[in-house]
């Protein structure tokens, strides 16, 4: 694949993707040198630089009333895809919203692959209700990574939302209840006799269920009062059970 279309393909311009490669190999120039580099208007090449400043991608300085255009590190093209994309995965729970029915039907999502599964804290920040979870926390960590869950704990805790979670008591565990009080969460530990290998989550009128399967992880959000209403009840019975 062309080095331009790689650019057009990140949200950007056959002009724009030009007026950055001609940058690159020009190092420090005047907006006329990128003007005659890519074959444009100047102010075609203009505008192209301007769009890119604005996005971080071009720079420049000022030197005795002449300004100089300097491409940035194509690093930064990285920093730009990662950004669009986190805007997109904050913006999935509205997203999935809008494919709900509004005639009261329960509604049921599936969630391929750890990136997908991820998606399911951000609708819980974005129904705002306290959460229940029966979670095998050191598979679950496994899954999802211990930097991500600390960055969606301390989200929860911005968004004061509070927590029950029912795991098996292991070192790992017992450090986690530690931090109960400071983490907005009520930790106790399940029976031994209760042999937990999903993840499960409710909260709002949702119900997450989560295979830890290693090959393929996936996940089932049921949006539906009743069944969470159901869930809620043997989360309970297993609450009084647990240490």
């Amino acid at each position: 694949m062309q080095i331009q279309k790689v650019i057009e393909r990140l949200g950007y311009t056959p002009n724009e993707a030009k007026v950055y490669l001609a940058a690159l190999s020009l190092g420090e120039c005047h907006i006329s040198d990128v003007a005659a580099k890519t074959k444009l208007p100047r102010t075609s090449a203009q505008a192209a630089v301007d769009k890119l400043h604005e996005d971080g991608l071009m720079d420049f300085y000022i030197h005795r009333r002449y300004k100089y255009w300097v491409a940035a590190n194509p690093e930064r093209l990285l920093t730009r895809l990662r950004e669009r994309e986190e805007a997109v995965r904050l913006a999935m729970p509205e997203l999935a919203a809008l494919r709900r029915t509004s005639d009261g039907k329960p509604s049921v999502n599936v969630f391929l692959g750890v990136e997908e599964i991820k998606l399911i804290y951000d609708d819980m920040l974005a129904t705002k209700q306290p959460i229940l979870g029966i979670v095998p926390w050191e598979d679950w960590i496994r899954l999802v990574g211990m930097e991500f869950m600390t960055d969606f704990i301390a989200s929860r805790v911005r968004h004061f939302l509070h927590i029950r979670l029912i795991t098996p008591k292991t070192p790992v565990t017992i450090a986690l209840k530690s931090r109960d009080a400071k983490e907005l969460r009520d930790t106790r530990y399940a029976p031994h006799d209760a042999r937990i290998n999903t993840t499960t989550f409710i909260y709002g009128k949702k119900v997450a269920i989560v295979s830890l399967n290693k090959q393929l992880p996936t996940a089932v959000v049921i949006d539906d009062a009743d069944i969470r209403d159901t869930l809620s009840v043997f989360f309970e019975e297993l609450w009084e059970r647990s240490g």
